[in-house]
């Protein structure tokens, strides 16, 4: 055991030296793909280590609590992107501080034992007592039992943060308080863009905040929203139900005054004049019509289940029953791309096309489209600007 507690020791220091040269190499130069191979494989089997050395915590009582502790819940955080730092800071400065406090910590325990016990390393006459003792064990296990509600909604709220700061690059981000969605401001020549992420589902109040904030003179919203002309959808999308399940808004409760405009041409709907004071709305997006027969059963199983009008548990049950018989990779892989890749070129180019005519663009679509906007805007030569964040909804407010 002492050999085994010993290593762990030592691998936490490789992996903390490790890591900092790593970050540091590549602020300088080219990274090193077969560094980083033994940097990854070197945390990986820490953190299997960090788990096999936590639960021998509650057997083996000579291990001592106060030196492992920090080295195996470290690598728990670390193993969790260290949230909630991730998405307060830059991914490099989080890098960098992940690196240095792990080196902190392995050096904090280098100290310590060297003040308790005159080694580096734990000594062979710690492990001459006693292993195992009831008391031990029944005093971790109780402990543990009583954190683990708190570890389980940390752990899950953390890989949804994790999801957030990959999938739609930052746009949303989840804190301990609850989901907030960002709003990123791009200028190029006197024209400025807005991309605002949004979600079907929302706090009250947090759509009539956007309407508000959204300006009139040579102003166009691209609006999201699949028309369906050939009537493929059977049942109506209602995010009502799942809205007041949780106590929160519904996106249905979005209006917009304005100036509603026809896709291809850009004129008014139904002609007459436009009124200066409100701005320009098009519904920059596809038609059912142009989906995959695929899509089209997918979003009536969605229609008729998880958003129809029946109750929300009868309607999960129905979801995964359908998921279980036929939401193959396959399937799911060709819709993704109707919902995704193919509607974000549509509002891609409406978003050309309006540079032209408007100084003001803003782009209120779901979270998961604005890394594919974002980069053709950039493509473009457009620079970032300021960047706003907006509650989604607070935690606190579903709970009560």
């Amino acid at each position: 055991m002492r050999r085994f507690a010993n290593f762990h020791i030592i691998l936490f220091l490789i992996a903390a030296v490790l890591s900092l040269t790593n970050i540091l190499w590549s602020l300088f130069a080219a990274p090193l793909p077969a560094f980083a191979t033994i940097y990854n494989l070197t945390t990986f089997l820490l953190i299997v280590l960090s788990v096999v050395i936590f639960s021998l915590l509650g057997v083996d009582q000579r291990l001592p609590k106060r030196i492992f502790l920090p080295l195996t819940l470290y690598a728990f955080w670390y193993s969790l992107a260290l949230w909630p730092l991730l998405g307060l800071i830059p991914r490099e400065s989080l890098n960098l501080a992940a690196a240095c406090g792990q080196v902190l910590i392995g050096g904090g325990v280098l100290l310590t034992l060297r003040r308790w016990y005159g080694h580096y390393l734990l000594p062979v006459d710690l492990f001459r007592w006693q292993r195992f003792s009831w008391r031990n064990t029944l005093i971790f296990s109780a402990v543990n039992l009583l954190l683990l509600p708190v570890l389980l909604v940390y752990s899950l709220l953390a890989t949804a943060g994790y999801y957030l700061d990959q999938q739609p690059a930052g746009f949303m981000r989840v804190s301990p308080l609850g989901v907030y969605t960002s709003e990123r401001s791009y200028h190029h020549q006197g024209k400025v863009v807005r991309l605002v992420a949004m979600m079907h589902i929302a706090r009250q109040g947090y759509y009539q905040e956007l309407v508000a904030s959204l300006p009139a003179q040579k102003t166009i919203v691209l609006a999201e929203g699949v028309s369906d002309q050939d009537r493929l959808l059977k049942s109506q999308f209602h995010y009502g139900n799942l809205a007041s399940f949780a106590g929160l808004s519904s996106q249905e409760t979005m209006r917009i005054k304005g100036n509603l405009l026809d896709l291809d041409n850009l004129e008014l709907t139904e002609g007459g004049e436009r009124d200066e004071t409100k701005p320009d709305i098009v519904q920059a997006d596809m038609d059912l019509n142009r989906f995959e027969p695929q899509t089209v059963e997918f979003l009536n199983v969605l229609g008729r289940t998880l958003l129809g009008d029946q109750p929300l548990e009868q309607g999960l049950v129905a979801y995964f029953e359908w998921a279980q018989a036929h939401g193959t990779p396959e399937v799911l892989e060709g819709v993704m791309d109707d919902i995704l890749n193919r509607r974000n070129t549509v509002v891609i180019d409406a978003l050309q096309r309006s540079l032209d005519r408007y100084d003001t663009i803003v782009v209120p679509w779901g979270g998961m489209h604005m890394p594919a906007i974002e980069a053709a805007l950039l493509d473009q030569g457009f620079v970032p600007g300021e960047q706003k964040e907006r509650l989604l909804f607070a935690f606190s407010a579903i709970l009560f």
